[in-house]
Order: C-alpha cells, then structure tokens, then sequence
C-alpha cells in the first residue's frame, strides 16, 4: 500500500503500482488538483486506487480484478474494503453467505453476468476488473466501467504484436531492476519460460527457477512428464539459469490437507484450495531461496514471477469463431473450422454451424438458454470441445448436483440478468469470454499471494499488468488466433527475445491424474465432506448426487473435477469462515 496526501486530498494505492515514487506523487496530485482520478490508471502494473477528494471516494479496479474492491452502501455511509467479510462487520450487519452467488460461482462459472455486482457475502456488493465507483459528498453512489477493453476496429497483428512487447518488456523490467531477489516459475511451457528469458535481459544473472514433477508422472503421467522434460531442454539454452525441480508426493496430491486450509475470513472460496498442500510445497520451495520469512513479503522475500493470465489472453476462446461468420471472413471460418474440428475429432461442417449460430446469438438470448438449461439438468450431456463454440457451456451432468429449488433460484438469476444486460452481439463472444477469463485468472492470482503470504514469498503475474491485457484486448480474438499455431501473438512479440524453440511448443502438461490419485487416497475424507455438506445444508446441492459423481471418479471415469473442485472450495470457505 502507498499514500499520496496533497492539499486537496489523499490517494492510495493498492498492489503492483510499479511507478517510481516521483511519478506516482505527481500522478496522484494533479488527479488530486482536477478531479480526473483517471490519470491513476495509466501507471505501469495492476493495482487498486483510491482518492479521496473533497468528502467524495473514487475508486478504480484493475483491469484483471486483481485487487477488488467490497463495500455497502447504507445511504448514510459508505463502508468498503479488500475483504468481504470485513466489510460486513464494519457496516455492522449479520455475517450471512450469499447461496445464490456461492451457486453461481460452482456451477456457471464462465457467466460472470448472473450474479452482477453481488458478492459471496449478503448485502455486501462487488467492485470487479476494470469498474470504478464514485460517492459524492452528497452521498450519491456511480459505478462505470472504466476500462471497456474493446477491441480496435482497424487493429493488426503486427501492432499487437508490437504493443505487447513493449508492455511485457516494462512489466518485467520493472519488477527485476531492482535489488530484491526475484525468482521464476519455469513450466516449460510458453508463458512463465517466456517471462524467465525476459527477466534475463534485465538483470546479470543467475536465475533460479523453479520447475514442478508432479507426484502422478511416478505412475506414468506422460503429459505431465513433458512439461519436465520441454523445461530441462530450455534450460540449457542459457546457461545463467539455474533449475530446480520441486517434486511432488503422496502427501501432495489433489485434496491433502483440505481439514488445513486457509480460513474462510481471509477472504472468498478459493478454488486452488483442493490444492493447496502441492501449492504449499512450491512455496516453501521459492522461499528457501529467497531467504523469505514471514513478514517480508515484496521486501527481503522477493518477487517470484508466473504465468498466469498468459492462456487466458493469449489462447483465442472457442467463441472466436463466430467473428469469422460474416461476409468477409467465410473463407477463414471454414479453414479454422477445419483445422481445429480435425485436432478434436469433430465434423469441421458441425463447427462452423455452432459458429454461425453463436453469431446470431445475442449476450441476453444466451442467458435464456442458460435458464433454460440449469431447469433441465437431468438431461444435460458431458461438456466436450465443441460446448465451448458458445458465450459459455451449458450445465453439464454436475447441474443435476442442485436441488431443484437451487435450480429454480439459479435460472430466475440467469432470465433476471437477461433483462438488464445490454445488447452484445454474438460475434462479440469470443472477445468478452477471453476477458472473463483474465479475470478468473485474476482471482486465481490473488488467491495465490494469500496463500503465500506467511511464506514472505510475493507471487506477481507481469500477464496480468493492466498495459499487457490492454496490448492483448484491442486485437479482437479472431485474429489472435491461427491454428494450428499456439499462441501465435507471442510468438511474434517476442520473436528476437526469447530463444526459438520455447516459442516453437505447441502442447501443454497435464496434471489431471493428480485430481484421480488424490481422490482416491482420501476417498473417506471427501465423503465425509460432502455427507455433512454445508452447501445441503443451505439448500444449494443434494449430496447423495455429489458422491455418486464422487464414486464414478473414484473407479476411473471422467467426471467433473473442475466443478468438484469449485464446491470443496466453496465448503471449506463456509466451514473456516464464522457466521451469524
């Protein structure tokens, strides 16, 4: 946190400002001398600011949501904060959840719509990625999008390509020109391998980077493997890297530790908690060679970069397609119709008819649909690929988890909202899905410094700064994808910067056999969970549905480990948190 006091007020902000302090007071004073508290979000990082002008507050999220803001309004005052729970107390009202957001955020994840500025806590609102607030003297309250991100209507590869550069230059450089110790991640895939390079350029070396074996490759886990192997390769092609590889265990899996979980106070349901015994593993990994301890978090600790963000922005959504059905564009519709049905199994003529139909799908018909299809959960199919050709999936097997009056709860949000949103096309989708995903990865993110917090560890994303998803989101979708190509805009922003054959990786570890090992070693634990479910207890979920999922997973099937995940977080955040 950084204050900026003036004559006329106070700013502060919250989170990755990477302005020098000279930039950042000049800054803040004259937004503070105009009144165009704007000014504040054109510094280089992510990070939340507040001014305070003249008894009026203004507040501007990051363009990820990185750095939230909550708040209640009771007319006679305003009470806001990071943290949802605190803000309850403060305003003096019962600790209470929100079931119908805490259902949402489960089972329709990708539909950030239904639930609007609600949060996790009843009466407690939501300020998220790229929205503002003002409340006047006189007690009025405004919320705006300040940060559309639309995308240009004359944009060109070539100028995204450059703009990203140059904003993914500066995030790093930044972040590592300093004094503090910085270390990596080194995936081996293209993101966090990417950002090591950069980070390179900036500083003598060497640099530790920290790759992860995951406990399943010991039972023949190959996808996973290759991520191993693709980092080894890498790491030879500079010799100031100096790799280590944090190796996973029995006790690391996928839903160890869960009764150990961060509590619920800290904040909302994580959905990397299922995780978090692999997560704490690599932290306390970093912080070994960061000499971190805790309370020296962005000091004596460190910066550890990652990441995140990177897929969300850089990998065209599904969506993408309906763009292409227009006029113009049918020749690239049917190619990458072709390119990609083919990688899937799927027919290239079914593709580019979802494509054409999410094309003449409106954001508010969508919403209908989506009503519609949580009312019909029992005959919902499993999700593949081709579902993903839409504003987002329809409710797979899981939705027959609600009970039926969380089902009705769930679609009078969706057909509610579609009433309120404003009309979006279909061939917008692709564009508007991708920035919801940096926004999940904002989440993830945030998640991430919380929990490595104690570590004196601080986890920062540079794909996450607000002028590198600006660089990314004024290139429609369309043409940040080209199949076969993986992450073709990266490629060519950083063609000169990073060695060829990091940019040249076409596949992606896999650690879904981690979620099947892990569930079978603590089978017991997660019946027991999930038979005592708080979410039951709420009305939100039958658990004798849960666990009859629970058990085709426990014999191998596929399930739905995504939407399984979201729920034990979910119930571990109700069981940590105290309530009214």
């Amino acid at each position: 946190m950084r204050r900026i006091d003036g004559p006329r007020g106070t700013v502060v902000v919250l989170g990755q400002c990477l302005a020098d302090d000279g930039l950042l007071r000049r800054t803040a004073l004259r937004a503070l001398a105009s009144g165009r508290s704007g000014e504040l979000t054109r510094l280089p990082g992510s990070y939340l600011s507040l001014v305070i002008r003249d008894q009026e507050l203004t507040a501007h999220v990051d363009v990820a949501g990185q750095y939230p803001l909550f708040y209640r309004d009771t007319g006679a005052r305003l009470v806001f904060g990071t943290r949802p729970l605190s803000v309850a107390d403060a305003a003096g009202t019962e600790r209470r959840p929100d079931t119908a957001v805490l259902a949402a955020g489960v089972f329709c994840p990708a539909a950030p719509a239904l639930t609007g500025d609600r949060s996790v806590v009843a009466g407690v609102s939501r300020l998220g990625g790229g929205e503002a607030l003002r409340r006047t003297a006189r007690g009025r309250v405004e919320r705006w999008t300040h940060e559309p991100l639309e995308a240009a209507p004359r944009a060109s590869f070539a100028h995204g390509a450059e703009a990203l550069r140059d904003a993914l230059e500066t995030a790093v450089r930044l972040r590592v020109g300093g004094g503090q110790r910085v270390t990596s991640d080194f995936s081996g895939g293209l993101d966090s391998t990417s950002l090591a390079f950069l980070t390179l350029r900036h500083r003598p070396g060497p640099l530790t980077v920290t790759t992860y074996r995951g406990a399943a490759t010991d039972a023949g886990g190959a996808a996973a493997y290759d991520d191993l192997v693709h980092a080894e390769r890498f790491a030879r092609l500079d010799a100031r890297l100096r790799m280590e590889v944090v190796t996973g265990t029995h006790r690391t899996l996928t839903y160890q530790e869960l009764a150990g979980t961060c509590g619920g106070d800290s904040g909302e349901p994580d959905s990397a908690a299922v995780a978090l015994a692999r997560t704490r593993l690599r932290l306390a990994h970093v912080a070994r060679r960061h000499g971190g301890g805790a309370g020296s978090v962005g000091g004596a600790g460190g910066v550890h970069l990652g990441g995140e963000g990177g897929d969300a922005l850089l990998v065209a959504p599904p969506g993408y397609l309906a763009a292409l059905a227009r006029p113009g564009r049918l020749r690239a519709l049917a190619r990458d119709s072709r390119v990609l049905a083919r990688a899937r199994h799927e027919a290239p003529l079914t593709v580019a008819v979802r494509a054409v139909r999410l094309a003449r799908t409106p954001q508010a018909t969508a919403l209908r649909q989506l009503a519609e299809g949580i009312e019909r959960s029992g005959a919902a199919h499993d999700i593949g690929w081709l579902d993903a050709v839409a504003w987002w999936p329809a409710p797979g097997p899981e939705a027959a988890w609600l009970t039926l009056a969380a089902s009705k709860e769930l679609a009078a949000l969706a057909r509610q909202a579609a009433k309120t949103v404003p009309r979006i096309a279909g061939s917008r989708a692709g564009d508007l899905t991708a920035l919801d995903g940096v926004r999940t990865s904002g989440a993830v993110q945030r998640q991430l410094s919380e929990a490595a917090r104690p570590f004196g560890v601080w986890p920062q994303a540079p794909f996450l700064d607000t002028d590198v998803v600006r660089a990314c989101a004024t290139l429609p979708a369309h043409l940040r994808a080209a199949p076969p190509a993986f992450k073709p805009l990266l490629g060519a922003a950083l063609a000169d910067l990073v060695p060829a054959p990091v940019l040249a990786r076409r596949t992606k570890g896999d650690y879904g056999d981690e979620d099947y090992q892990g569930a079978r070693a603590r089978a017991r634990e997660l019946r027991g969970l999930l038979l005592d479910s708080r979410l039951a207890e709420l009305g939100v979920v039958e658990p004798s549905a849960v666990t009859a999922s629970l058990d085709r997973a426990l014999m191998g099937l596929r399930a739905p480990f995504p939407t399984l995940n979201r729920l034990l977080a979910a119930e571990i955040w109700l069981r940590n948190t105290s309530w009214h």
